[in-house]
């Protein structure tokens, strides 16, 4: 069963073992995710033409190229976009999707030095004391569930849709028919 199969993540000193949302509420928490990511993939526009133009050097040698997909990015090298984008955001906001993702759904367990070694649920005190001070790893671990539960989602947007790079430049800094950047 698709529901408990479990994707394991070492992150910092801890291993997460993240089970994939039931159908409907990764549908209920898609929207949340949605609004949140929104102000993120603008700030990430410049990585992901840095993907694209690595994945077109890939076709052009005759290696396999995949579409450049908001899943596929290196979460390290965008982990300071991500963090402006998300100053622009209301903290109630990314506090309340990041309990939807992490510990009201009951599908993450962690193991660690806070848990003296033992797999334990992942809840909102035990998160507080896992994440306390590492907030960096908070987010992976967000970045990590919603790879795995909405993967197949934004890469078929991507291809209903056309290029996600060229739309989120052209969200971000809209250009002029002469090609020069608006102020």
């Amino acid at each position: 069963m698709k529901r408990m199969e479990t994707t394991e993540k070492v992150i910092g000193e801890n291993t997460f073992y993240i089970r994939p949302f039931a159908a409907f509420t990764a549908a209920n928490i898609s929207g949340e995710v949605i609004a949140v990511l929104s102000p993120v993939l603008g700030g990430l526009a410049p990585l992901f033409g840095n993907m694209e133009k690595g994945e077109a050097k890939k076709a052009a040698k005759g290696e396999s190229a995949a579409a450049a997909n908001l899943m596929d990015m290196d979460i390290e090298e965008a982990l300071p976009s991500i963090t402006d984008a998300l100053g622009n955001i209301s903290g109630d906001k990314v506090e309340h999707l990041m309990k939807r993702l992490l510990v009201d759904t009951g599908n993450i367990s962690v193991e660690g030095p806070d848990t003296d070694g033992s797999v334990k649920v992942l809840d909102r005190d035990l998160a507080d004391e896992v994440f306390c001070g590492e907030i960096q790893d908070m987010l992976i671990l967000c970045f990590e569930v919603i790879k795995l539960n909405f993967k197949g989602f934004f890469k078929k947007l991507g291809a209903r849709s056309g290029s996600l790079t060229e739309r989120l430049q052209r969200t971000v800094a809209p250009t002029s028919a002469s090609g020069e950047s608006s102020t």
